[in-house]
């Protein structure tokens, strides 16, 4: 088999098999989002983007105000590599919404300092009007009102992620990227077909 033809063979077998649809969460199809950071919902993220919408805050500031906290497993051979704010919707704007993660299947909602990272984010437009917010970016930072930190993407684990924001009512979308780690025979057979391809070339 020439090297042209056995080249597409070796990426499909180094590629993975398949990789699961990623599971949406919907205030209004799914229910309500926990305000308990001792009893969050429980959401199942899978492989590629999962994506969390709903409302959060208090419209005018009036009335209670409704925090959003959901806890998230990332698996074994996995890694949480974004975080980013698909939309932002409220009825004015200037808002800086309070954000905070935790690597537990809880959060303290009432000490930041024991938070993973913590921050401020609101929406954030390119010159076509699209939100582009990098939340992980945000929290990578360090957290802002003191807590442990992170350096780059999270490893499997349990976390928590908790969103408050106390003047205004606020709709959002906010999507996880969760990334599988390549695995060793996948890197080999990939540098495998490389290497083939540099010979091949060297022959010409």
């Amino acid at each position: 088999m020439s090297f042209s033809r056995a080249l597409p063979l070796l990426v499909a077998i180094a590629l993975p098999f398949g990789t699961a649809k990623a599971l949406n969460w919907n205030e209004t199809i799914d229910g309500e989002l926990s305000g308990d950071g001792n009893s969050p919902t429980a959401i199942l993220f899978t492989d590629g983007s999962n994506l969390i919408e709903g409302t959060m805050g208090a419209l005018g500031g009036v009335g209670p105000v409704d925090a959003d906290v959901w806890t998230f497993t990332i698996a074994a051979g996995y890694y949480l590599t974004g975080i980013s704010l698909v939309s932002y919707s409220a009825p004015t704007s200037g808002h800086d919404s309070f954000m905070a993660i935790d690597d537990a299947t809880s959060i303290n909602m009432g000490d930041p300092s024991l938070h993973l990272s913590n921050g401020l984010w609101t929406e954030e437009l390119d010159g076509f009007g699209n939100t582009y917010t990098d939340l992980m970016a945000i929290l990578d930072l360090g957290p802002m009102f003191g807590g442990t930190g992170f350096d780059g993407p999270l490893g499997p684990g349990d976390y928590t992620f908790w969103v408050q924001e106390g003047s205004e009512q606020i709709q959002y979308c906010i999507n996880f990227d969760v990334t599988p780690v390549p695995e060793p025979g996948s890197a080999l057979l990939l540098g495998l077909a490389g290497v083939l391809a540099l010979r091949c070339r060297r022959r010409r």
